[in-house]
Parts: structure tokens; C-alpha cells; sequence
């Protein structure tokens, strides 16, 4: 049986795929293309030979991984950028839903710092070296991504 820190991949899948999945629904707007890219990323961890310290770095090389297939799925000739949210997403909490669709108008960049702050708990510093960004513009990124939904749920709630 295959191993990675100490689990068996049918463990790290049950432990990691919904915050995988979320992770590439919220870069990709798409929960079919976010199912794929996961299962990319699983192929991916099959063929890593470098062993994991830990189940944290563990977790922090699955969610690296994964938003790298995500900058890989904008960058293929297949992708149509304006990918629709008409699909089920019953997996995600009603209150996340509301945010969610707020959160998606934001630059995908401030997504990825959003998410990996208030979802999955990340400082600034662990944020810079997963996206491999300046630990300032990571600080910049998130203060300018709360003031954007900030106006943009003021806006909705006066409709």
C-alpha cells in the first residue's frame, strides 16, 4: 500500500478532496473542471517520489498543486473564460453560497488569498510561500479583496 506522511492515498483523498475541490470550484467557477483537476492532482501526488515531512506540508503540496492546475486549466486552448455557475453546488453550505458568488467576481488572485485565509486558515507567510508571492502583496491583496466585498455585499444589501 502506497503512503504519503504517513496516510494511505484513499485516507488523503477522504481528508483533503473537499477542500481540494473547493479550492478549484472557486478558481475555476466550475465544478466539473474543479472534479478534474483534483483527480489531476491525485495523479500527480501518485507519481511524487520526494517524501512529505509531515500531513501539514502534505496539505500544504496538495493545495499548491491544485491551484497550480488551476493557472494550467486558464492557460489550456480549451478553456472559454466566462464559465457560467449554473451547476449544483449543494455541497457548500447555503450562508458560503451567498459569499461565494460574491467572492467569484473577485480577481483570481485575490481569490486564492481570500479562500486560503479564511477558509482553510492560513497566515500571510504561509499564504506568500504557497502562491509563491511577496508576504506585503499577500497583506495588499487580502486588505484590497476585503474592501471589494465589502461594497459589493453594502450594494446588495440596498437592492
Amino acid at each position: 500500500m502506497i503512503t504519503f506522511a504517513g496516510l494511505c492515498v484513499q485516507e488523503i483523498v477522504q481528508t483533503y478532496s473537499d477542500t481540494l475541490i473547493r479550492i478549484a470550484v472557486q478558481q475555476t467557477k466550475s465544478m466539473s473542471e474543479a472534479e478534474d483537476i483534483v483527480q489531476e492532482v491525485y495523479m500527480t501526488l501518485m507519481k511524487q517520489k520526494k517524501p512529505f515531512a509531515n500531513e501539514a506540508h502534505l496539505k500544504a503540496w496538495l493545495i499548491k498543486v491544485t491551484f497550480n492546475k488551476c493557472k494550467d486549466f486558464f492557460k489550456s486552448s480549451r478553456v472559454n473564460k466566462t464559465v457560467p455557475i449554473t451547476e449544483d453546488m449543494s455541497f457548500i453550505a447555503k450562508e458560503e453560497q451567498i459569499v461565494l458568488a460574491e467572492i467569484f467576481e473577485l480577481h483570481p488572485k485575490e481569490r486564492a488569498i481570500v479562500y486560503l485565509h479564511y477558509y482553510e486558515g492560513y497566515t500571510t507567510a504561509e499564504i506568500a510561500n504557497l502562491l509563491e508571492i511577496n508576504v506585503n502583496t499577500v497583506g495588499s491583496k487580502l486588505r484590497r479583496a476585503r474592501m471589494k466585498l465589502k461594497t459589493i455585499l453594502e450594494e446588495g444589501s440596498k437592492v
